[in-house]
């Protein structure tokens, strides 16, 4: 990015309308060497992150890789971040056909457009002319070179000073710091404008989180192993004695929490599956989870009342009765209440009061 920041000043100087030819032509061949430059490092340098199957699936030239570079130190240091085509292309561009020839870099088809990493701004009308029309960096784009720069530790995987579970209570709350990850990951997969999308795209805007998922439950399964009261724990004995994977068990975290923070005991069967699946490929085959032939319904964890026969997706979810004091544990025992005085009194006139047995049983039975 380096390199794209130094061909960015030159093009900017370069369009100087009193810089002598000497000067421009030192300055077009200093150009020439750092593009030739670029294409070597790119061709050199290991993508690893989610950028890496972008690579392999798109040839990136240096061109495209101006463009993003611009588009990204404006995301980074712009309170506007979309940028108008014209002025997108002049920055990476000298001449007035170098611009129109470039064109092609901003078109639907062409990779920045067709990866994902470029997308037309959500703001205005879409226009029909390339170089009206305003471009922004996408949200995928920014993770992925965030990933390829490295040393971002997110906060749930810093968080490591305990090396064991100490309650119930502790493994829940991992539990559901797991689930809010998923939750995440699930809104910027299947969010609207995405959805919508009319292409393919190869860079998910969910793997980051994935990433961060899979290290999380080996955080969590870490922390089990070395979890000396584990077997004593109400939520781990029921995941194990009724074998629930890690997909199920976030479903079932999140109605557990839902109906304890909302006092809302229901989700909709979309909304769990969309939940749990880090693509569309998956959210296809996901359903599973909420079929009558489930692990889940089969065992009569989850309830469904699907609004059409036969149509689990179109229904809502909710936990059997019986599953939540399963996962919570029996509740603390309530301390004795003091008899009040006067309940004292009224009892010991009750007993006065009774001339025979049989009303006393009468009584009870009322």
């Amino acid at each position: 990015m380096n390199l794209c920041d130094d061909l960015q000043r030159i093009t900017t100087r370069m369009r100087d309308p009193e810089l002598g030819r000497e000067q421009r032509s030192r300055l077009r061949t200093q150009s020439r060497r750092k593009v030739a430059r670029l294409a070597r490092d790119l061709r050199a340098y290991r993508f690893r992150g989610p950028l890496a199957e972008v690579m392999r699936q798109y040839r990136l030239t240096p061109q495209h890789f101006l463009v993003l570079a611009h588009l990204l130190h404006r995301h980074l240091r712009s309170e506007e971040p979309a940028v108008q085509g014209r002025v997108l292309l002049s920055s990476v561009f000298e001449t007035s056909f170098e611009v129109l020839t470039g064109l092609d870099l901003l078109r639907e088809e062409s990779p920045l457009r067709a990866s994902g990493l470029v997308v037309l701004d959500d703001d205005g009308e879409p226009a029909d002319d390339l170089l009206e029309a305003r471009f922004r960096i996408s949200e995928e784009a920014v993770l992925g070179f965030r990933d390829e720069v490295g040393g971002f530790v997110p906060e749930d995987l810093r968080r490591g000073g305990q090396d064991r579970y100490y309650s119930n209570r502790e493994f829940l709350i991992d539990l559901r710091i797991l689930h809010n990850l998923y939750k995440e990951r699930s809104e910027r997969v299947f969010h609207s404008d995405r959805w919508d999308r009319l292409h393919n795209t190869a860079l998910s805007p969910g793997r980051g989180l994935t990433r961060r998922i899979e290290a999380m439950w080996q955080r969590v399964r870490r922390r089990l192993d070395l979890s000396e009261g584990k077997q004593t724990f109400p939520a781990v004995r029921f995941f194990r004695e009724h074998m629930l994977g890690e997909q199920e068990m976030v479903i079932v975290v999140h109605l557990l929490f839902k109906e304890l923070y909302e006092g809302n005991a229901y989700a909709d069967a979309a909304e769990l599956v969309r939940l749990v699946s880090a693509d569309e490929a998956e959210l296809i085959e996901n359903r599973r989870f909420v079929v009558p032939n489930g692990t889940l319904r089969r065992r009569e964890i989850i309830e469904v009342e699907p609004m059409l026969e036969g149509r689990e997706l179109t229904g809502e979810v909710h936990l059997a009765d019986w599953v939540v004091n399963s996962l919570f544990g029996p509740p603390a025992n309530v301390p004795d209440r003091q008899i009040e005085p006067d309940e004292k009194l009224e009892w010991h006139l009750y007993l006065q009061g009774l001339r025979e047995s049989d009303r006393f049983f009468r009584d009870l039975e009322n």
